[in-house]
């Protein structure tokens, strides 16, 4: 749609051109991510999808299901790809490292690109029951690689995989003060996200002692 939709719907032009359901979940996951869940009404949300009042009710059932909705769309998009990665063991040192760095690089970014998604995600749910099943994932992985002998034995896989983790969302978390305090911007220089990737995963499997 074009800008006129927009001033219309006062939805973003490509989410008023979407499908009136994923209207409605885009739309939901910007005014949680804004106001919080219980700081929204359907009212509201229908209005600035531009849909009609009753259509949160038709998909959806209720505000409840339209959040379950959100989340669900932020586990498909940011899971999928780092999941399949470490689905099955590591052949090698090399290979383990190929994939922690690629693990951080295609996490980080789906988490940017659904940044809204996950700060409603993180705030609204208490499970958290796919960050917990990735962690879980994470940890077999790297157990496993332990046992080949690809990982010290003194390291303690659980916390460690827990770091990895919270890295990546308090980066995505903090991107704007980050930006505001220190110039350097994640979000749009892909310059900087490469070095921030790798200087991570450098850290994580190498540490800083010689």
């Amino acid at each position: 749609m074009d800008a006129e939709t927009e001033q219309k719907t006062g939805a973003p032009s490509h989410v008023a051109g979407a499908p009136a359901r994923q209207r409605l979940i885009d739309t939901a996951a910007r005014l949680f991510a804004e106001k919080s869940f219980d700081g929204v009404s359907v009212r509201e949300i229908c209005k600035a999808a531009g849909t009609g009042i009753n259509m949160i009710h038709h998909y959806f059932g209720n505000k409840d299901g339209l959040l379950a909705a959100v989340v669900e769309q932020f586990d498909t998009k940011v899971y999928v790809v780092p999941l399949r990665l470490i689905a099955s063991p590591a052949k090698s040192q090399d290979d383990l490292v190929a994939r922690i760095e690629l693990l951080f690089e295609t996490t980080l970014e789906a988490c940017l690109a659904e940044r809204d998604v996950m700060m409603v995600v993180m705030r609204e749910q208490s499970e958290l029951a796919t960050l917990s099943a990735f962690q879980e994932a994470l940890v077999k992985f790297l157990e496993d690689a332990q046992a080949k002998g690809f990982v010290r034995k003194s390291l303690d896989v659980p916390m460690i995989s827990g770091a990895m983790l919270d890295r990546i969302i308090s980066q995505v978390q903090f991107a704007p003060w980050i930006l505001k305090s220190s110039g350097a911007d994640i979000e749009n220089d892909t310059e900087y996200r490469s070095r921030w990737t790798s200087s991570s995963v450098d850290l994580f499997l190498r540490g800083v002692l010689e």
